[in-house]
């Protein structure tokens, strides 16, 4: 195998209250490209699309990273960057919150376990991934696919995962024009959470589960809402409660920030997300603050070989 081509989704994280925890694939793609040359003089490092002018070439880029520690997993040595040709081709945002660095990670893994005759299943996939990732909300469904449940084990690895049935549900997902780090957004949780609200979390998150298994999408206006991270996220999000509200208020089943943020999700039948997408953009612009938004499916298919 001289040549492979790979197709890692887009993800949302948490979907409320599900904290590190709960994770879904969402049709938004980044490609990745990988082309043995053994006869390569130099580094031939593409980038295109998002983050093509602000990403790192070579050594410093998380797919290469991610690759080598495949390679170092697997106890290859055969393959370097100068013998390999990389293109990426990213249609996530970065910085969003809509998993941008858990496709590298996991496009980059599953390149370089393909260049090795795909030694590693599925599962051991997850395992790296979440390794590198450190929690396993965003990489878990990036692998695998649809609506998962992730919990990581005494090892670090991605442990128990649970998949839920795959909603026929529309995502509306608005990502505001700043960035906010993942590290940023981690920093500003507080290390102590009081009772009550660990206690809304825990039936929160019966109520979403109970939504998805049941298809009972009238428990998701409860079923997203948190207490854990949102609230203290929405300190440094502007309009954060308003958005949500506002995607509510035309029809939304429910609505959650994206993983870290800064993206706003809203789950929607087909008919409402439309105008859900509309009145989320309507509400961030009057603020003075450039949307970039989307209508999604979830995808359930995880990365893929194209």
């Amino acid at each position: 195998m001289n040549n492979i081509k790979v197709r890692v989704p887009a993800t949302t994280a948490n979907l409320g209250p599900g904290f590190d925890v709960f994770g879904a694939a969402l049709s938004l793609y980044n490609e990745f490209e990988a082309k043995y040359t053994p006869d390569n003089k130099k580094t031939n490092f593409i980038l295109k699309g998002e983050g093509s002018k602000t990403l790192p070439k070579g050594s410093k880029n998380l797919v290469w990273q991610s690759m080598l520690e495949t390679f170092k997993f697997l106890g290859e040595t055969k393959y370097n960057l100068k013998n390999l040709n990389v293109t990426i081709s990213a249609s996530i945002p970065l910085n969003g919150g809509l998993g941008s660095s858990s496709s590298a990670i996991v496009g980059g893994i599953f390149l370089a376990n393909a260049l090795c005759e795909n030694r590693l299943s599925k599962s051991q996939i997850a395992d790296l991934s979440t390794k590198i990732e450190g929690h396993p909300d965003n990489v878990v469904p990036a692998v695998y696919g649809g609506l998962c449940i992730c919990s990581k084990d005494e090892y670090g690895d991605h442990g128990t995962v649970v998949h839920l049935p795959v909603p026929k549900l529309k995502v509306v997902i608005c990502v505001p024009s700043f960035e906010l780090r993942t590290k940023r957004a981690r920093q500003i949780l507080p290390k102590c959470i009081d009772l009550k609200d660990v206690v809304f979390n825990i039936s929160r998150v019966a109520l979403l589960t109970t939504a998805f298994c049941r298809a009972d999408y009238s428990l998701l206006r409860q079923g997203t809402q948190d207490k854990v991270h949102q609230l203290y996220r929405g300190k440094i999000i502007p309009a954060m409660s308003e958005v949500l509200e506002a995607a509510i208020s035309e029809g939304a089943y429910g609505a959650f920030l994206s993983g870290s943020g800064p993206a706003l999700a809203a789950l929607c039948d087909t008919k409402n997300a439309i105008i859900v997408q509309k009145t989320m953009i309507k509400k961030w612009k009057s603020k003075n603050i450039s949307v970039k938004s989307y209508i999604l499916d979830f995808d359930d298919k995880g990365v893929l070989r194209i």
